[in-house]
């Protein structure tokens, strides 16, 4: 390989210009690196060079030959390569595509990327992270440094964050298990070097990207199963909001940027254990049940199945705080194999448990007491477990199970199965709750906010299977109505089980909602969740208190609240 030589040109020919030397392309030059975007639609050939022939009396070819250049080896997507000084023959682009060639010549090397602003949709923000170097993202234990921006793409309501000439810094590694293992469309956690409020979330470092490349129904299934949470009011469901993602140059497509579960004032909010004194073993707690033995955790056997516990806050535990969690998490099933009630509910938060009991009947998720299953407990001796927050909806909404209840499917539900079976006092918490749902037209709410979600993200639905055909959803509007008409069915099934005293359009009598003057205004008789969905598909959750109840934070425009147009 010849020794790097400092220039400040580069050109390329191809069919693209006639193969004419005389008249080449110019690459673009920024920070180091040359940039030139090609179609390689039609032909995959080419040359380049840091010499034009445009001055030449002749044809040109041989002042450009004079610096051409040439990969070693066969170029590849995404990858940085060695180059040379070299005219013999052409370069051949590894795919027929809208392609990025991009040269450093200082270091002598060059790779091709996709030409990512051909092929997001451009009705979504857009992420553009670009780790140190360009490394790949291969682990989900060592973080990359890296830097993004967020480009909103001139919606109002979304702030951008950093630039292309500007960059934040942040972390990047992956995540998941069968999702990080089983697809080319992976998921990413993510470390900002500062808090910010992306795409209107809370502030924070932590986000992950929800890449969803398993859900073949619209992106529906976590949305659909967070809305439940939301909406059957549980004290913390995690925010995610749709966004386009560029990675190193290569569009990924689309994902959810997404609240991860962790221990936080603004998600789950429990006092941390700061050291490992004795008498601070009782709380907080932050737990999974887990269906991967790899994680650190205490073990627990519901009959002669094992739960595993995975301990997510502390992340390390003394010998107390060890015995201290295997105790407790024996002492539920103690509870629950001497059908003792009293005991369990002296445990347990009941009422918690059921409604995220109803949120996974609903989803008919068939492994949700088996892994992704969190727990939490406050600091103090009259502190209870409390299930929540909701998660992994990876296995809801499929066609059989309908029929019946979760925890008699294919997998092991940890404790449920027995605490319905054992105990008719949580099986009247779970009637009341569903009754008071109904009325309030929690069913409906959900879905509505899942289809407003569906309507926003239809077009990069289909940029994400353009770019990952192998998996996706093609038509945003079927694959979303099979998941709509999947929870609708278990409802309806649920109702036959738990009782249906639904009052059919009970927002119209109940709720006073009227617009003037920029505010938006709400008369309710209780506490509840509704969804504002705007005519472009955004969703807001409209967290109502008894009486009058006054936003001022929607954009001016349309939005359908509780079946009704309002006007802004």
């Amino acid at each position: 390989m010849a020794s790097a030589v400092a220039q400040n040109a580069l050109y390329a020919v191809g069919p693209f210009n006639g193969w004419d030397a005389k008249a080449p392309l110019a690459f673009e030059y920024s920070d180091g690196v040359f940039s030139l975007s090609i179609n390689f639609s039609d032909n995959r050939d080419f040359k380049m060079s840091t010499v034009s022939g445009a001055s030449s009396s002749g044809n040109g070819w041989s002042e450009f030959d004079s610096g051409a250049l040439k990969p070693v080896g066969s170029a590849s997507l995404g990858t940085w390569i060695d180059i040379e000084y070299n005219h013999s023959g052409n370069i051949q682009a590894p795919e027929q595509a809208v392609l990025t060639v991009q040269v450093d010549l200082a270091a002598m090397k060059m790779r091709f990327v996709r030409d990512a602003s051909a092929e997001w949709s451009g009705t979504l923000p857009v992420l553009h992270i670009d780790t140190e170097g360009f490394e790949p993202v291969t682990s989900k234990d060592v973080y990359l440094n890296a830097t993004y921006w967020l480009d909103p793409l001139g919606q109002s309501s979304v702030e951008a964050f950093g630039s292309e000439t500007h960059p934040l810094p942040l972390q990047i590694r992956g995540r998941g298990n069968y999702t990080w293992t089983g697809f080319s469309k992976k998921p990413y956690r993510l470390k900002l070097g500062s808090k910010a409020a992306l795409l209107g979330m809370n502030k924070s470092k932590h986000f992950v990207l929800l890449a969803h490349a398993d859900d073949t129904v619209g992106f529906m299934r976590n949305t659909l199963g967070f809305a439940s949470s939301e909406q059957i009011g549980l004290a913390w469901t995690p925010a995610q909001q749709p966004v386009e993602v560029v990675l190193n140059g290569d569009y990924i497509g689309l994902y959810f940027l997404t609240e991860n579960i962790r221990v936080d004032k603004d998600r789950v909010n429990i006092t941390e254990q700061l050291d490992m004194a004795t008498e601070d073993v009782d709380g907080g707690w932050l737990v999974e049940i887990d269906n991967y033995d790899n994680d650190p955790h205490v073990t627990v056997y519901e009959g002669s199945y094992p739960v595993w516990f995975t301990y997510k806050s502390p992340e390390e535990l003394s010998a107390e705080q060890s015995a201290y969690l295997t105790g407790a998490m024996q002492g539920v099933q103690d509870a629950i194999d001497a059908a003792d009630y009293a005991a369990f509910s002296n445990l347990v938060d009941t009422e918690t448990l059921a409604r995220y009991y109803i949120a996974q009947e609903m989803m008919n998720d068939y492994e949700s007491f088996h892994g992704s299953c969190y727990l939490f407990r406050q600091r103090g001796a009259g502190e209870r477990w409390q299930f929540g927050p909701v998660w992994d909806f990876g296995s809801a909404l499929f066609t059989s199970g309908n029929d019946n209840f979760i925890y008699d499917g294919i997998y092991h539900q940890v404790w449920i199965g027995a605490v319905c079976r054992t105990f008719p006092e949580f099986l009247n918490t779970v009637r009341n709750l569903w009754s008071t749902f109904l009325n309030h037209g929690g069913p409906e709410a959900v879905v509505d906010s899942a289809r407003g979600m569906a309507r926003r993200i239809t077009a990069a639905a289909a940029a994400d299977y353009r770019r990952w055909p192998a998996y996706g959803n093609s038509d945003e509007e079927a694959a979303a109505q099979v998941a709509f008409d999947r929870f609708e069915s278990k409802v309806k099934w649920l109702k036959t089980h738990w009782g249906d005293n639904s009052v059919e359009d009970f927002a119209a009598p109940h709720l006073d909602i009227r617009a003037a003057g920029g505010l938006l205004y709400i008369v309710s008789p209780d506490s509840r969740i509704i969804t504002a969905t705007a005519i472009d598909g955004r969703c807001m959750q409209l967290r109502l208190q008894p009486g009058l109840n006054t936003f001022s934070s929607l954009a001016p425009g349309v939005y359908i609240i509780n079946h009704r147009k309002i006007i802004i």
